[in-house]
């Protein structure tokens, strides 16, 4: 994957959260509003980050941690439960900001 692919990934899973079935998660108390709101949040700051950055630093970043980026949208996508999907995407941009400061990217 590179940097346009990821940008379109994380756009797409921004989306995915703001489902009626991701907000159902909240009226049923499953989750809390705030949860939710922190975890688009974190997309989108991951985003903006990320077309803020040069190409070449996103591509190297990339060469070190696409395994363990694509290993954690892989998990996203493969959930058919919507709780177990949102807490992947927890999981998911927690690992990607965690990766982006490793790399000297902030998000």
């Amino acid at each position: 994957m590179d940097a346009s692919g990821m940008i379109v990934v994380l756009s797409e899973a921004s989306r995915v959260l703001s489902r009626p079935s991701f907000q159902s998660l909240v009226a049923n108390g499953q989750i809390r509003q705030d949860e939710l709101s922190s975890t688009g949040n974190f997309f989108e700051a991951a985003i903006v980050a990320l077309k803020n950055t040069p190409s070449d630093k996103i591509q190297a970043m990339f060469d070190k941690y696409n395994d363990e980026l694509t290993g954690h949208l892989n998990n996203f996508n493969i959930h058919g439960n919507t709780l177990d999907s949102f807490r992947n995407a927890q999981m998911m941009v927690g690992n990607l900001t965690t990766i982006m400061v490793k790399s000297g990217l902030t998000a």
